[in-house]
């Protein structure tokens, strides 16, 4: 019954993560709202996992953690600099 409310309880908030991911002003907002969107739907896929008694849902869901993170690692990365590879000389002034 607690994974039935989980799982209500974090649909609204992805709803709302959505609709700031479409109304994100800058390019930022809506790399964290993205960030936020796969958090929540983690979580829903451990709760259905837990309703279900299956653990593989919950691997699952940590899989989709870590390559939420390495993604938006990735994404951050080619906003700031617009490229993937790496500098060949570090600037003296920083």
């Amino acid at each position: 019954m607690t994974a039935f409310a989980a799982i209500i309880g974090v649909g609204v908030a992805l709803l709302l993560c959505v609709a700031r991911l479409f109304a994100g002003p800058t390019l930022y907002d809506r790399t964290l709202a993205v960030n936020g969107v796969v958090i929540k739907l983690a979580i829903i896929v451990a709760a259905a996992g837990v309703i279900t008694e299956r653990a593989v849902f919950v691997d699952a869901g940590l899989g989709l953690l870590l390559a939420s993170v390495v993604v938006n690692v990735a994404v951050l990365k080619f906003f700031r600099s617009g490229t993937f590879q790496a500098p060949l000389a570090r600037s003296e002034d920083l």
